[in-house]
């Protein structure tokens, strides 16, 4: 029998009172555990298997199935906020959704653990606006994963772009992004090479993600001359769409643009279901996106 602290990402009900729960966990990455029990009246594990927990779990080896026996768990922290706040609980759905669309089975990714851990102690905080904290967990959980965003200067030439480039010349064109291999190329550079799809993007947006900010403050490192927050998540919504092909951007959501998402109340329609599913790429269940 081994201890193990965790994350829980998803569970749902097996038979009569058992869960299939799948965990996010420091020392063994993403894992898929059978906890027998765990919907009874008298059950012993309480709220320590409900999703978006962490907690402590006594797990015995894999079944024939596959699936690790939990024999005990114990609650580490519950997010209480998260779970009041409908807004801060769907952004908190993010790091979920990413989690489970990135991470492979039976992996120990320890640094990504802690800063989903962050993510969502910063969300369950009152300060800054929990667009701000998923945009800090985007940008370093791809940098962990070897994705994460350059800054505004040309491969090929040099020249720096944005108010924010530390070296070279300062240039206000706009500036091309190959997610392929990660390069930045300018508009002169972008006419003479034909490798791979190029996006248009602002200089000042790559030069913002491009830095390492941390997660779970805040928001005090996201100045006033910082791009707009829908364009910098519709950015990271870009990149990340482009390893998961099912991922469904922020601007797509319908919470986004009220108070206390990207600051600004807009308007849009009702909710989705809160029993909406989501599956392993990251997508919704019934997602009908090309």
């Amino acid at each position: 029998m081994a201890e193990q602290e965790v994350l829980i990402l998803r569970c749902g009900r097996y038979l009569d009172s058992a869960k299939i729960v799948t965990f996010f966990s420091l020392e063994g990455g993403r894992t898929a555990g059978f906890a027998r029990g765990a919907t009874a009246r008298d059950n012993r594990f309480g709220a320590s298997l409900e999703p978006l927990t962490r907690s402590r779990l006594s797990l015995r080896r894999a079944t024939f199935s596959g699936l690790v026996r939990i024999l005990h768990a114990d609650v580490i922290d519950s997010y209480p906020r998260l779970r009041s706040d409908y807004d801060r609980l769907i952004w908190a759905g993010l790091v979920v959704r990413f989690l489970l669309g990135f991470l492979p089975d039976h992996h120990p990714e320890p640094a990504l653990f802690r800063l989903a851990c962050e993510a969502l102690g910063g969300l369950d905080r009152e300060g800054g606006l929990p667009g701000e904290h998923w945009e800090d967990f985007a940008r370093e959980a791809l940098a962990l994963l070897g994705w994460g965003i350059p800054e505004a200067l040309c491969r090929r030439c040099g020249l720096a772009g944005g108010q924010g480039s530390s070296q070279g010349p300062i240039s206000p064109e706009m500036f091309f992004f190959r997610l392929a291999d990660g390069a930045v190329l300018c508009q002169r550079c972008r006419l003479a090479d034909s490798g791979g799809d190029l996006w248009a993007v602002e200089p000042e947006i790559l030069n913002h993600l491009s830095q390492r900010q941390g997660v779970g403050g805040t928001g005090e490192g996201h100045g006033r001359g910082s791009p707009p927050l829908r364009e910098r998540l519709g950015f990271l919504d870009r990149v990340i769409g482009g390893h998961l092909p099912r991922w469904t951007a922020v601007a797509d959501l319908t919470f986004v643009g009220r108070e206390g998402g990207l600051g600004k109340r807009g308007g849009g329609a009702p909710p989705g279901s809160e029993d909406e599913e989501v599956d392993a790429d990251g997508g919704r269940e019934h997602d009908q996106r090309t």
